[in-house]
């Protein structure tokens, strides 16, 4: 039974109460209070039917709900937790609906106010761009900027178009309607209209000229910020394309798209990120480059390593882990942990089968990873890490039996057609089976496909299908490094905060889609997302801190509510008096002000102006 009574006053608390009703469990929450004879009673605030609130929280939930509805709660600070908070904001909306059924219609006269006739009007979102704000002022990027030379309104367009991208990414055009929608043009002092829609490109633009003494900053600026001062760089390559031509930027042109859109131009974009997920630098290559390619350039950006035990560790997946690149980064001082091609994996098919593994401490059954270390064969000094894993065999097996049977369904049409009849010239029937075997390539290696006489033959490579098989869930990590096997395999699986961080930028934060034609102003649109991202990672930082494992999405859901409005007060002998103010946040919107240290009151100061009657 809920026990929560909640003294606040000599005559007047509130209290949780359970009842049965046709037994059925039945939540109230009751004020008591003394009438105006001195008498004790009783009413329902809200009834919350057969609700479940956490254990241990009706009390502070009862006290917390009075006060908001007595209009009390700055003179305390209650410190509630995500879910006590949800409870307080819903039983606080019952309440009010409650009271405005009960209340009787009518009009009145309130110290001279009329009361009918006020309104709200003016109301614009003000929540999420409160958030990108104070991610802004904390990394001091206001004052970068101006110590670059960019003037104050320059300034304060580069901040509403990051935090739109934060917030809602949009073209420049939709950009515009959408500020005018939001608190951030009375906070930042700056309006764009459709007419003065070219100083948003030239911000980009000015931006973009700015981006490694920006990017250098930034890296210094967390590292103190957060205390993340990491030893870890973790580098990997995604692309972006465009639905049109683009033919003004040369570096937009087709190549291995990683969203399988090999019929649009598109750019590389090569990102570094450290241990924590925090962006170090960037740059844009040309859509149809190497991955392994782009190492020197992010090398350059983040300059010679120091010499020693103490030096950086690069972690590369298998696409970039060239013996060049691997020689370039012990020439730049690094050192370095990377995946192996799978191709490399049946060099060590003998070692795969034995039985000294050593299974990771500390994982669940279905999740176990067994891992060895052992000299690498061909390079004095490195070391290589086999890893075992039963979840991931699982899975690339059955991959790997689908596209066998899609391969042998293809494969066998093709054939059907041949003996037929229907398909007779060799020529063609050569060509529609080297199509067959490059719209497979994961299994075509597995078979050999003949055609001789009249007949088509589909041969399979039982040896090396069987062995592929076996290999499966088991991958070769290489490092110059000479830590226990676990404790590499640990440090590859941050690369996963790479993986992160291109997920944020390319969903979240809007890289794409790209709409811009000109090499620059593309560059532009990328480093945007990239100073989002930065933003972003301030928030994340601060959330996490303060115990809190929820997503951006899902605080910028719920800070939306949180307005600017302008109350408008009628008065009886015919002025009105107009408040511009901030609405008063709700207990979870205050929770996560709280969690960011944002001072929302201090935000925005109330404006008020009065019109003669």
């Amino acid at each position: 039974m809920l026990d929560a009574v909640v003294f606040l006053h000599d005559t007047r608390f509130m209290f949780f109460r359970e009842k049965r009703v046709k037994q059925t469990r039945l939540v109230q929450l009751v004020e008591s209070h003394r009438d105006t004879e001195g008498r004790p009673r009783q009413r329902i605030v809200a009834s919350l039917g057969d609700a479940s609130l956490p254990e241990g929280s009706a009390r502070r939930i009862a006290r917390c709900v009075q006060r908001r509805l007595e209009g009390q709660r700055e003179l305390f600070v209650e410190q509630l937790g995500a879910g006590e908070a949800e409870w307080v904001d819903r039983i606080v909306k019952l309440a009010d609906r409650t009271r405005s059924s009960q209340r009787e219609r009518g009009s009145e006269a309130l110290d001279g106010v009329v009361a009918e006739e006020i309104e709200t009007v003016n109301v614009v979102e003000f929540g999420p761009g409160l958030a990108g704000m104070a991610a802004w002022n904390a990394l001091g990027l206001s004052r970068k900027l101006a110590e670059l030379g960019m003037n104050k309104r320059a300034v304060s367009i580069a901040q509403a178009m990051v935090i739109n991208r934060l917030v809602e990414p949009l073209s420049e055009w939709a950009l515009i309607d959408w500020l005018e929608r939001t608190g951030l043009p009375e906070c930042l002092n700056v309006r764009v209209t459709k007419s003065t829609k070219d100083r948003l490109y030239k911000t980009s633009d000015e931006l973009l000229k700015h981006r490694k003494e920006l990017e250098k900053y930034l890296r210094r600026e967390e590292a103190e910020l957060f205390g993340l001062h990491g030893s870890i760089v973790l580098y990997d390559v995604t692309n972006t394309h465009f639905e049109g031509v683009c033919a003004a930027n040369p570096k937009a042109v087709r190549g291995k798209n990683k969203q399988k859109r090999n019929d649009c131009p598109q750019v590389a974009v090569g990102m570094a990120f450290n241990e924590h997920g925090l962006a170090l630098a960037h740059e844009v290559f040309e859509g149809n480059i190497s991955d392994a390619n782009t190492l020197l350039q992010i090398l350059e950006r983040l300059g010679r390593a120091g010499e020693g035990s103490g030096k950086p560790v690069v972690i590369l997946d298998a696409g970039i882990a060239t013996e060049a690149n691997l020689a370039l980064l012990r020439e730049k001082g690094y050192a370095y942990l990377v995946n192996v091609t799978r191709g490399s994996r049946t060099k060590y098919i003998e070692q795969f089968r034995a039985d000294d593994f050593v299974p990771l401490p500390g994982r669940d059954e279905d999740q176990q990873v067994e891992v060895k270390s052992i000299a690498h064969p061909e390079a004095e000094g490195d070391r290589l890490v086999l890893c075992r894993s039963g979840k991931r065999r699982d899975k690339e097996q059955a991959m790997l039996s689908n596209a066998e049977k899609r391969f042998l369904a293809e494969a066998g049409k093709l054939r059907q057609r041949v003996t037929l009849g229907r398909l007779r010239d060799k020529d063609k029937i050569l060509k529609a089976i080297g199509r067959v075997l490059a719209k497979h390539p994961r299994v075509a290696r597995f078979y050999q496909l003949d055609f001789a006489g009249a007949d088509m033959t589909v041969q399979r490579k039982a040896s090396a299908i069987d062995e592929a098989y076996e290999l499966c869930g088991d991958y070769v990590l290489r490092t110059d490094q000479a830590f226990p096997a676990d404790v590499l395999w640990n440090l590859y699986m941050t690369l996963l905060k790479a993986e992160e961080g291109f997920k944020m930028l390319k969903g979240t934060l809007g890289l794409r889609p790209n709409f811009h034609q000109k090499e620059h102003r593309v560059d532009g649109h990328i480093f945007i997302s990239v100073l989002a991202y930065h933003l972003l990672c301030w928030i994340n930082q601060k959330i996490e801190a303060a115990g809190d494992n929820r997503t951006w999405r899902t605080l910028r859901r719920l800070l939306r509510t949180h307005c600017l409005l302008t109350t408008r007060l009628p008065l009886e002998d015919g002025r009105i008096i107009s408040i511009r103010k901030a609405s008063v946040p709700d207990e979870e919107q205050a929770r996560i002000y709280q969690m960011l240290g944002i001072n929302w009151r201090a935000a925005y100061k109330p404006r008020r102006t009065q019109i003669k009657g």
